[in-house]
This record gives structure tokens, sequence and C-alpha cells, in this order.
């Protein structure tokens, strides 16, 4: 008899250890969804005037974290195919920078990385990038120089 056979005894107990690893994911996975969604979900409650909780901050952290990563990927993505695709139209056009410069400020230009301050809607979520003089905008003042000693 072989000794490397396995026996019946030993499937029994390689499927028992399976399921008991798939359900401790599962209650792992929910307990994470838990943790990280129940205080995003209160911290939206919140009025404005208000100071918030540490758990609040730290629900709107996490979410914040856990919206960066594909979010940060498909930004990557969309900015490396610009990039490339704004080369190509550098030397397409001639050489004409101005139309490269749009490809390669709408698709590097932008938000990479998601915070607190965009969950709350302080700050605008930018997919597409805007050139730095747009992004300033006519009405904005022009910064005052730092006063001299």
């Amino acid at each position: 008899m072989n000794i490397l056979q396995a026996t019946p005894l030993s499937n029994q107990r390689n499927r028992a250890g399976a399921r008991g690893f798939r359900i401790m994911a599962i209650v792992m996975v929910l307990a994470i969804c838990h943790l990280t969604l129940m205080p995003f979900a209160t911290a939206q409650t919140k009025e404005e005037g208000s100071t918030e909780s540490t758990e609040s901050q730290g629900g709107l952290g996490i979410g914040a974290a856990l919206l960066t990563i594909p979010y940060g990927v498909a930004k990557i993505v969309f900015a490396l195919c610009g990039g490339i695709v704004g080369g190509l139209t550098y030397i397409f056009t001639g050489a004409d920078e101005k139309a490269a410069k749009k490809v390669w400020d709408t698709s590097i230009r932008g938000t990479y990385v998601i915070t607190p301050d965009h969950l709350k809607g302080n700050k605008p979520v930018r997919f597409l990038g805007v050139p730095p003089e747009e992004e300033a905008g006519p009405d904005s003042a022009a910064p005052e120089p730092a006063p001299t000693p």
C-alpha cells in the first residue's frame, strides 16, 4: 500500500477544514464591511456645525482609503494612456505643443487620491484634469505677496 495515497477519512477532514476556512473568511469580510460602512453612514448624518466623533472620522478615512484603491488604479491607467495619446498627438500634429497639452492636461491632471474631504463634498473629485489657467478661474483673486519685515 502506498503511504502517499489519501484515505477517505483524510479527504473528509480536508473538506471540513476548507468549509471552516470559507465560513471564517465570510465572517471576516462581513465584519470589515460593518466596521467600515457603519461609521461612514453615520458620518453623513452629522450636521455641518458639529464636531465629528473619532468613529466617523475613522470611518471616512477607511472609506476614502478603500475607494482610493480602485479609483486610483483607473486614474493611473487613464493617465498613462493619455500620456501616450498626447505624445502621439504631438508627433502627428507636427510638434504642436498646444494640442498635445490639451490631451495631457485632461488625462494627467486631476484627483488621484480620494480623501475624507472629497467624501464630505468639500472638495470636488476631478477624474478629468483642468489646465492650471482654467483651474484658478477668472473670479479668483491673485494671491497676496508675503509681507516684508
